[in-house]
């Protein structure tokens, strides 16, 4: 079988240093109980296909599924697909399904599903817009088999349909076909759970799917066999990360989601609680309004930029050093294609230079409405500690604290903001950042950038994408589309008695269980 070169591959062993030991290795999975999750809130849908909000793949992954997943190593396998091929002229692929995998309503999948689940994920993706330019046709010509074809290479198709982020999931083609061009009106997968019960502001409750047709390859990161240990899963939203640390601390939560780095010391004082401290960074940052409003002007970007000083931004925000670091690269140092392209643009700390470019933007100390939410302590404290930095150079900040899903909501609107606070996990490669979407909030449209990534889209020697993504990275700084503050490395809690947890790439709880229940 002939397979895509995927960047992910080149992945450093550093990075495979950092993951996490397995030391529940001698410990029996045991079949039962209820497993309780504490988030950070309501997610904004329960559709993967509808939103890149991380809550939602948190939960939902559970429940419906994508054709490839990522291993631990980021590398893609097959999940839906049973074998698959490449042409040689890279344009066409081959898909054929595995038999016998089973929707939560009873229906086998089908190719029918698959192509109507690919082609409504590229109208509603921010990826899946993207790719559906270079797409010729999708098929199916019988009930296993689909078939894309290219308009021209494209190094990373595979990769695309194993990313977890507002994922291609696979949904039955009654059920889209019911909800037409509206939202689903039922959210029915083939996961290890099926969803259950939702009732907002309450909980989420998934239950597991009996029927579910397991993969027969080893667990690895989201690929391979998935096995539902837990009766049910309950994900209940929890603003107040006190709340959630407390909850789990008095055995009410079995995890919690994103508790402030200043507790490490503390939980790791603790017999009952273990911090999960997350191997590769994310890195926080605002994202500015490219389409209406002040930000249109890139003096008054740079401006903003220029005025910061990030060690005091992370410092605050993280704590611990070992839990933050400043770097310029929007990939990780763990990863082949970090560069330093740009770097001087990077923690001016100018506010001289801030306000000059503002008098030369012709800035009339219009307020900045800057959207952000503490919900995550990751965007929420860099958008206080950054406020009278920016005043001191002479900007009118108007911070706007508000829930995560009210943001989500409001920053698909162009008129109501000019900056939002958002944070990115590990991208697996560049052309997966959704801050260099044209369709992604923010809306960056540069024909430049555009030009460097379709360069990137259609070379897959490594050394050929490295140079090109060096380019691109230093005309991301020059441009300012996006302020990265730094890198951190989330951090989580979880009961001891949870075993089999190991959070690459991504959240996930099949082949997870409690001990001694």
């Amino acid at each position: 079988m002939k397979r895509l070169y995927c960047p992910a591959a080149a992945v450093l062993l550093v990075m495979l240093l950092m993951l996490p030991a397995s030391p529940q290795a001698d410990a029996q999975p045991r079949r039962g109980g209820v497993f309780r999750m504490a988030h950070i809130g309501e997610p904004p849908s329960l559709d993967l296909q509808a939103t890149t909000a991380a809550i939602t793949y948190h939960i939902m992954l559970h429940v419906a599924e994508t054709l490839f997943a990522m291993d631990s190593k980021f590398e893609t396998r097959p999940l839906l697909v049973d074998t698959w091929t490449m042409s040689r002229d890279r344009l066409t692929y081959t898909f054929n399904l595995r038999r016998g995998v089973r929707f939560h309503h009873g229906r086998e999948m089908t190719s029918d599903d698959v192509v109507a689940s690919l082609a409504r994920w590229g109208r509603l993706g921010v990826r899946g817009r993207a790719l559906f330019g270079l797409i010729e046709s999708l098929t199916a010509p019988d009930p296993h088999t689909v078939v894309i074809k290219l308009r021209e290479p494209y190094a990373l198709l595979v990769l695309e349909l194993a990313f977890y982020s507002q994922a291609a999931v696979i949904y039955p083609k009654d059920v889209l076909d019911e909800a037409g061009t509206g939202p689903l009106r039922r959210i029915v997968g083939t996961g290890p759970y099926r969803l259950a019960e939702h009732l907002p502001d309450r909980h989420i409750r998934m239950d597991r799917f009996e029927q579910y047709a397991a993969r027969t390859d080893e667990p690895d990161g989201t690929a391979g066999r998935r096995t539902a240990y837990f009766d049910s899963i309950f994900v209940l939203p929890v603003p107040d990360p006190a709340v959630r640390l407390a909850g789990v601390k008095r055995g009410e939560f079995q995890f919690a989601e994103s508790i402030p780095t200043d507790e490490y010391d503390r939980i790791r004082g603790d017999p009952d609680t273990t911090a999960y401290v997350a191997p590769l960074a994310s890195f926080t940052a605002a994202i500015f309004n490219k389409r209406m409003g002040i930000m249109t002007n890139p003096k008054v970007r740079r401006a903003f930029l220029a005025a910061l000083d990030m060690d005091s931004i992370m410092r605050a925000t993280f704590g611990n050093p070992r839990l933050w670091r400043l770097d310029s690269s929007l990939v990780p140092k763990e990863h082949r294609l970090w560069s330093d392209a740009g770097k001087e643009f990077y923690n001016q700390k100018n506010p001289s230079l801030a306000r000059q470019l503002l008098a030369e933007a012709g800035y009339r100390g219009e307020p900045v409405r800057w959207l952000t939410t503490m919900e995550y302590t990751s965007m929420g404290i860099p958008a206080q500690v950054a406020k009278p930095m920016l005043e001191r150079a002479g900007f009118a900040v108007d911070l706007q604290m508000v829930d995560w899903a009210t943001l989500l909501s409001r920053r698909a609107r162009a008129d109501l903001w000019d900056v939002f606070s958002s944070a990115f996990s590990f991208f697996p490669d560049p052309l997966l950042f959704l801050v260099l979407s044209p369709t992604y909030a923010g809306w960056y449209e540069s024909r430049s950038m555009q030009a460097h990534l379709t360069l990137m889209r259609r070379h897959a020697d490594p050394k050929v994408r490295a140079d090109i993504w060096h380019r691109a990275q230093r005309l991301f700084w020059e441009e300012v589309p996006t302020v990265k503050f730094g890198d951190y490395f989330p951090m989580h809690v979880h009961r001891k008695e949870l075993k089999g947890y190991t959070g690459i790439p991504t959240h996930s709880f099949w082949n997870v269980w409690l001990e001694g229940r």
